[in-house]
C-alpha cells in the first residue's frame, strides 16, 4: 500500500456517565477531523460513557446501532468521516461488553471488537470478548485493540499474521502506568512492524486519573507524534505507508519467525 492516510487522533476528557456531554465531544471532534481532512477519526475507550458502577452501567449501555450510534451516523451526515468510538454494548444484565465500533464515512458500522483482556475489577463490570480480526477498508487492513489488550503480545502478533498493517488501540489507561503502554505500543509497532495508533483520554472520577499520552509509532517502534498530558485536542497525522516496505526491507519479524519452535 502506497497511499498516504491521514489519522484524526482525539485525546478527549471523557465525562464519566454523561452520554450527552461525551456526544458533544464526539460532534465537535468529528467536524474538526472532516475539517482538515482526516481518513480516520480515532477516539479514547468508553469514549461514550466513561467508567461507571455496575448499576450505572446496566441503564447506561447500548445495544449495536442504538440511540447514540443513530446520533452519530447523523454526526456522520454532516461531516462525513470514517471514526472509531468506543461504548458499553448492552446483550443482557450479565453480558455487557466494551465494544468498539468502526463506522464508515456513510455512516454504516464496518466493523465491531469486543475487548478481550479485561483489568481488575472491569472484570466484575463487563464479559469477555473472544474474537481477533481485522478489517480492511479504505485500502487499509486494521486491527483493533483496547487498553489492557496491548499489554500483551499474542493478540497485536494474531492480527498481524492476518495482514494488520495499522493497529488502532483505544484506551482509558490511568496513572501513574501511562510508561507502560508507552513501552508496549512502541514494541508492539516493531514486533511486528506496523503502524500503532494509541489514543488514552484525560480527565478523572473518582477512582483513577487519566492523562493521556496518546501517540502515533511508525513500524520502526520509533514514536511518529504524541500529544501532551493532560491536554484536550485532536492532532492531525499523516502516515506513509512506503514506511512499512522500509521496516522490513532488511529484516521481516514475522517471515523470519522460527514456528516450528513455539
Amino acid at each position: 500500500m502506497e497511499k498516504n492516510y491521514r489519522i484524526a487522533l482525539a485525546q478527549l476528557a471523557v465525562a464519566d456517565g454523561n452520554k450527552e456531554e461525551n456526544l458533544n465531544k464526539m460532534a465537535s471532534a468529528i467536524m474538526k477531523a472532516f475539517e482538515q481532512s482526516a481518513d480516520l477519526l480515532v477516539l479514547p475507550e468508553l469514549n461514550l460513557t466513561g467508567l461507571v458502577s455496575k448499576e450505572q452501567l446496566i441503564g447506561i449501555a447500548e445495544a449495536r446501532e442504538g440511540e447514540s450510534f443513530k446520533r452519530i451516523q447523523s454526526m456522520l451526515a454532516d461531516s462525513p468521516v470514517s471514526v472509531l468510538y468506543s461504548f458499553p454494548e448492552y446483550v443482557s444484565d450479565g453480558e455487557i461488553y466494551i465494544t468498539s465500533c468502526l463506522v464508515g464515512k456513510d455512516g454504516k458500522a464496518l466493523a465491531y471488537y469486543r475487548k478481550t483482556h479485561l483489568f481488575t475489577e472491569e472484570n466484575e463490570l463487563f464479559s469477555k470478548g473472544n474474537e481477533l480480526k481485522t478489517v480492511c477498508y479504505d485500502g487499509l487492513t486494521m486491527g483493533m485493540l483496547t487498553c489492557y489488550d496491548i499489554e500483551f503480545p499474542e493478540p497485536a502478533r494474531v492480527l498481524a499474521l492476518q495482514g494488520a498493517n495499522l493497529l488502532i488501540v483505544n484506551s482509558a489507561n490511568m496513572a501513574p502506568y501511562e510508561y507502560i503502554h508507552r513501552l508496549f505500543s512502541q514494541a508492539r509497532a516493531l514486533e511486528n512492524q506496523l503502524f500503532v495508533i494509541y489514543c488514552n483520554r484525560i480527565g478523572a472520577n473518582v477512582k483513577y486519573e487519566y492523562h493521556g499520552q496518546s501517540a502515533v509509532i511508525g513500524p520502526d517502534g520509533k514514536i511518529i507524534a504524541e500529544i501532551s498530558d493532560d491536554v484536550e485536542t485532536l492532532q492531525i497525522i499523516d502516515l506513509s505507508f512506503g514506511d512499512l516496505k522500509k521496516s522490513n526491507a532488511v529484516f521481516d519479524y514475522l517471515a523470519d519467525r522460527r514456528r516450528e519452535l513455539y
